[in-house]
């Protein structure tokens, strides 16, 4: 029965900038709260304290962080807030929690190791089981149709990108979506790298499968996460943890170690029937464990806490007025020292070395114009929507299996321009040979006399394409399979992006090790370095509009980079595709190693080339909108209380 005693309020104090998942959180406890007869609100500006209240942290750290500590310094309000935590126990928020835990008058986590933690360390934590509340719940028993076939969602670490990299054949061949959320600050809202409320529990139940994977090696078992896949339908594969109780293996959810992940998640996907008992049993398990327990639970510590101190009337109010920033500092504002003069001498050297071979090596008596050097049957008899474009230099082991990329994939309304940059080595042969043995597809192989360098040959392949959109592939690297139909769909879907982007899959000899391209089209970023290899597919007037790729010799290598500071500095923008259309080779020879000796030269061309990007001056201008829209959003909802107030004076 709900409780309809009113001597106690409970205070969820939140601050407004932090995480968007906590809000949800406080939501779901104040709804529970008031279902069990308790007044409860969310607080996130000034508090007027009253006698009858206990005010809740969530999460204790964040809150200490982004507001201050008025709540936890001072032993008159310490005492009468219970912090709830939701961090790893191997990570510094723990430690800060432990710190602030011993001031508060009750800690609870959703955990059940963090409490043994807590309390190993002398705090008497309780436990805070998660379990079903009907804001949360959107489960279908009889939907079979999904959206996604694997769901990924959580914050970028080199340990899971490395792990997701690992079953990139099953995120390919599938339906498959990466959402990687950046922690260096609190995602305050929903957009494109982070999804809250609604939109996410919506996503979760179009999805068959929810990968989860640990940020740390130590095996801490996402609670939460589990809860919201259950509320929703969605199976949960998870790597191997500890502590899951009620949750059991194969019966509710999949765990499976890293190494057996590709594995597990391709037996799942291939067993309807299974996935179907499992979303089920997940459902009815949550459906047992009702999260008004856990509250309940809260509220009676609350009531003890609120007998036991002494109802200060007190007023307190944020004490940070900015949103929290990730602190960055741009390259070209730091202390130089010896070793980047260094490494600057050495990059001039090494440029030095590549012309001087060039001109070496280059006979005067010989025409420098490039020629066509060789075309397949099918290049006149259409003209394709998409032309790959690909510049080779000496990559006779690999092109083969970039060509093959391109032609085999499920998008086949192309052509391919190669232009072999004066290789030495057998390339121009195996591609002739190549398209000797393959008739079907359209392809121009340009020869290049002489050596003329990256940026030439991509530009003058840009010069045969006849595509509507061009798609850049280095010849050392792949496009997966579906990589190019999902770039057509994402530009058809964005008419307005100058180009569009995916996530890639980087690997060496020992196989997969990592993922590019992991963050959505956000040009603040662009200050600080590139995130968005050259692998795009680029519409042919946007590409032609900015005349190309650069020939600046301090951006060597950072052609690509440079080309998307343009895209941003005139306004455009990029679609992102979030799941994996490439793959990129990484080795010692590739363009990444070899270009970022030295940074230095390459950020003062690209400050040259696009001074208001490099300057944050369009992230002001952003900033500014943000807040024009803020303060008209203000006066609008102003405006609809008042119109109410008026209208129900006046019936």
């Amino acid at each position: 029965m709900p409780d309809q005693r009113t001597d106690l309020r409970l205070r969820v104090v939140q601050s407004r900038f932090q995480n968007a998942f906590f809000h949800e959180l406080a939501e779901a406890i104040v709804d529970e709260a008031t279902r069990l007869g308790v007044p409860a609100d969310v607080v996130t500006s000034v508090v007027d304290t009253e006698p009858d209240d206990v005010f809740v942290l969530l999460p204790t750290h964040e809150y200490a962080v982004l507001e201050g500590g008025q709540f936890l310094e001072d032993p008159r309000l310490a005492k009468r807030c219970i912090g709830i935590t939701a961090e790893q126990p191997s990570s510094s928020h723990f430690d800060t929690n432990v710190y602030y835990g011993h001031k508060l008058g009750a800690v609870f986590d959703f955990s059940t190791l963090s409490v043994k933690r807590y309390r190993a360390q002398g705090i008497a934590a309780e436990h805070l089981q998660f379990g079903w509340t009907p804001t949360w719940d959107e489960f279908d028993a009889n939907a079979d149709a999904h959206e996604l076939d694997v769901l990924f969602m959580g914050c970028a670490t080199p340990r899971r990108e490395h792990a997701l990299s690992k079953i990139g054949r099953q995120l390919w061949s599938r339906r498959s979506r990466l959402i990687l959320s950046d922690n260096a600050a609190p995602n305050t809202g929903d957009h494109a790298a982070f999804v809250t409320g609604e939109r996410k529990r919506k996503l979760l139940a179009g999805s068959k499968v929810l990968v989860n994977i640990h940020q740390a090696d130590e095996p801490y078992f996402e609670w939460l996460r589990a809860a919201e896949a259950a509320h929703c339908g969605a199976v949960m594969l998870s790597e191997t943890s500890l502590h899951t109780e009620p949750f059991r293996h194969d019966e509710h959810l999949v765990f499976s170690a890293l190494s057996s992940l590709p594995h597990a998640l391709a037996a799942l996907l291939e067993d309807p029937d299974r996935l179907k008992a499992l979303r089920r049993n997940a459902y009815e398990l949550i459906r047992e464990h009702p999260f008004s327990a856990g509250v309940e639970k809260l509220l009676s510590v609350a009531r003890d806490l609120r007998k036991t101190h002494d109802g200060h009337r007190l007023r307190l109010g944020p004490s940070r007025t900015q949103p929290f920033r990730q602190q960055i500092t741009p390259a070209w504002e730091r202390e130089t020292d010896s070793v980047d003069a260094v490494r600057q001498a050495i990059r001039e050297i090494r440029l030095d070395i590549i012309d001087l071979r060039r001109r070496v090596s280059t006979d005067p008596a010989i025409d420098p114009t490039p020629v066509i050097d060789h075309r397949t049957p099918a290049w006149d008899r259409r003209t394709p929507r998409v032309s790959v474009i690909m510049a080779l230099y000496n990559h006779e082991p690999y092109v083969v299996e970039a060509l093959e990329s391109a032609a085999s994939g499920t998008y086949s309304d192309l052509e391919i321009i190669v232009v072999d940059d004066c290789s030495n080595d057998g390339s121009n042969a195996t591609v002739r040979k190549w398209m000797d043995k393959s008739p079907h597809v359209p392809v121009t192989l340009v020869r290049h006399p002489v050596n003329r360098g990256l940026p030439r040959s991509r530009n003058e392949a840009f010069r045969h394409a006849r595509g509507e959109l061009v798609f850049v592939l280095d010849s050392d690297n792949a496009i997966v399979p579906t990589g190019l139909e999902r770039l057509v769909a994402a530009i058809d879907a964005d008419p307005e992006a100058s180009f569009a982007y995916g996530v890639l899959q980087r690997f060496d000899s020992t196989g997969p090790v990592g993922l590019m391209g992991v963050w959505p089209w956000e040009p603040w970023r662009l200050r600080y370095g590139n995130y968005i290899d050259a692998m795009a597919l680029i519409k042919h007037e946007a590409l032609e509009e900015l005349e190309g790729y650069t020939l600046d010799r301090r951006l060597h290598g950072w052609e690509d980079y440079e080309l998307w500071c343009r895209v941003a500095e005139s306004g455009g923008h990029a679609a992102h595709v979030q799941t994996i259309v490439g793959r990129y080779r990484q080795s010692a020879t590739s363009m990444l190693s070899l270009t970022n000796i030295s940074q230095d030269a390459g950020f003062d061309a690209v400050r040259e080339s696009c001074p208001r990007l490099m300057s944050g001056a369009l992230e002001l201008q952003v900033d500014a909108l943000g807040d024009w829209l803020s303060r008209v959003r203000g006066e609008r909802e102003a405006r609809d209380v008042w119109l109410s107030n008026w209208e129900a004076q006046n019936a």
